[in-house]
Order: C-alpha cells, then structure tokens, then sequence
C-alpha cells in the first residue's frame, strides 16, 4: 500500500470516527435535553368552554397521564374560547416553543383557516398527533317526508334550495353539508344556527328542515328526528340501520378527531414525549370504553400521519369553501 493511499484510508477512518462521535454528542445532547421536559405542568389550551367534548377527552387524557406517570410532570387544561379559535392560538403564542403549552382543537381548526377566520395557518403548528375523534349524522325531523337520503336528494335536485339547512357559518355542519350538496348536486337554503340546540330547536320547532348533529348528540335525543345518513368510515354500531355516505355512493366522510398540536418550533424530541405518553393514554381501556360509550372510534394517529392527513382535509376544504364564500 502507498503513502498516499494510507493516508487516505487513514484520513477517512478519522473523518468517520469524528462524524460518528460528533453524531453521539448530538444524540446525548438531543437524549439530555429531553431527560429535562417537561420542568413544570404541562399546559392544555382548549378553545372552547368547559363541558365539551375536546375539553372532556383532553382533561381525561390528561389524568390518565398523569396517574400512570407517562409524563413526569402533570398537564392542566385552560379553556379559551372566542376568536373562531384566534384566543387560544394567541394565549399558546405568549408562551415558549418548547412543548410545555400544547393545543387540543379538531378540524374546526382546519376549516378557519379555510376560511380565513384566524390569524393562523396550518405552519403555525407541529403535528403531535389524533387521539381518536368521531363522525356525525345528517337528519331531518321524523315527521318529514324523505325516508332516505335519496328520496330528500331527488327531491333537492327537482326543487333546487327547496329545503332549509341549519347550520353556523363556517362551522363542521356548514362544511359537512356542503361536501355532501357537492357530490349528490344539490342545493340547500341555510337559516342560521350556532350550536346543536339551536339545530334541534328549529328541526323541532319546524324552521328547518335538515340539521347535522354529532352522532352523541342524536344518540341523546332522538325523539323527533330521523337520521338519513351517517358521515364515518363504516356504520355505527349504535345506529346499525343508519347507511353512510360511502355507502350511497358519495365520497364524504368527517371523521373529526382529537388533535393534539404544539407551535411549529417546538423540539421534535418533545413532540414525541408528548407523542408517547398519549398514545399509551388513548390505548387504555377505560378511555376506550369511554369512547365506544360516546360512539367514539379510540385511536392514534402519530405526528408526521396526522400531519399529513390534516394537509388533505385543509386542502379539500379549500376546495369547499371555494365553493360556498
């Protein structure tokens, strides 16, 4: 062998071993930093009032972490609500990027930014993941006279914006309703309703003809309507008569999840300690229970799938709100 040649092979040795444990040292340094997250109780923001359901699974989840000891220190839920969401992005921006505040919201998140309602876009935000979610039911009152889907369907596409929409501007049934009118190609005419209440007010009270409500929601009252169609991935268990959308032959589906975010420059070693502790949370049989009691479907959708599958919902959303600004 050469001079030249040794020293080459001498030259890359070195290069390896200096890249190796240069590699090491960030890797004990990545492992250190994270031995010390979090230094002080987590904080949960909730962007709506206590009662609901994201406020109930985030505080849920939050004392099966803390029981379990998944987190070394515990997590505490702050409700803000107002600002389609705007409050509790801002009260999460006065704090670090370090993971100690988080954000639990769903996809009403998405649909703000789909129409422009915030001062906040998806890259505001890190991914940490769905802790399961569930899916609504379209219905009208039970004295109406569609029986199906289909039959309400033909009579929209005779009678185009013949029937009355409740629904809140801007919100998941305004959303979900509009996917539907745009794949079975028909129209409705809305009258204005802000929250479930108000929904089953005017289909009781006979001011509305269609309203979207959670499948919970429906589950509890029941008397005086007549669920048509169902918006998850399969049937519900507690609604077996009740066909889905896919079902009828239309591609709608709102699957609405528990989604767990932090800002955008949070550690990524964070994120998966947060990551980790919650997916052991949704896991838990008891959760699990409480979510198949509430006809919710449990489970865990990591940081980079969540992260991708909230850019295709955003991106469908455009698409939606394109259509009915």
């Amino acid at each position: 062998m050469s001079t030249n040649t040794r020293k080459a092979g001498v030259s890359r040795r070195a290069f390896t071993i200096g890249a190796g444990a240069a590699l090491a040292a960030g890797h004990l340094a990545g492992a250190a930093h994270a031995q010390g997250f979090p230094s002080r109780p987590v904080k949960i923001i909730v962007p709506f009032k206590p009662g609901g359901r994201t406020d109930v699974v985030a505080r849920m989840l939050a004392e099966k972490i803390q029981s379990n000891g998944w987190l070394s220190q515990p997590m505490a839920v702050v409700n803000a609500d107002g600002g389609a969401g705007s409050n509790a992005v801002n009260l999460m921006g006065r704090d670090a990027p370090d993971g100690q505040t988080i954000l639990h919201w769903q996809h009403q998140l998405l649909i703000a930014i789909a129409m422009d309602l915030g001062n906040f876009s998806l890259g505001d935000f890190k991914s940490i993941g769905y802790t399961g979610g569930g899916s609504p039911v379209w219905t009208v009152s039970e004295d109406s006279p569609y029986q199906t889907l289909d039959d309400l369907v033909t009579h929209l596409k005779d009678n185009p914006r013949g029937l009355v929409e409740a629904v809140g501007i801007g919100t998941i049934p305004h959303f979900v309703g509009a996917m539907l009118a745009n794949a079975a190609g028909f129209e409705t005419r809305y009258v204005t309703a802000n929250s479930g209440a108000d929904r089953l007010r005017m289909i009781l009270g006979g001011n509305a003809d269609i309203a979207l409500f959670a499948a919970s929601e429906y589950l509890a009252q029941q008397e005086g309507l007549r669920p048509l169609v169902y918006f998850g991935t399969e049937r519900l268990a507690q609604l077996p008569d009740v066909p889905t959308a896919t079902e009828l032959g239309y591609d709608v589906t709102w699957t609405n999840p528990n989604w767990w975010l932090a800002p955008a420059d949070t550690p990524d070693e964070h994120v998966a300690m947060l990551a980790e502790a919650l997916e052991k949370a949704i896991a838990d049989p008891e959760i699990v229970q409480y979510f198949q009691d509430n006809t919710l479907e449990a489970y865990w959708m990591g940081p980079e799938e969540s992260a991708a599958d909230a850019q295709k919902t955003l991106d469908r959303l455009k698409d939606i709100a394109a259509t009915i600004g």
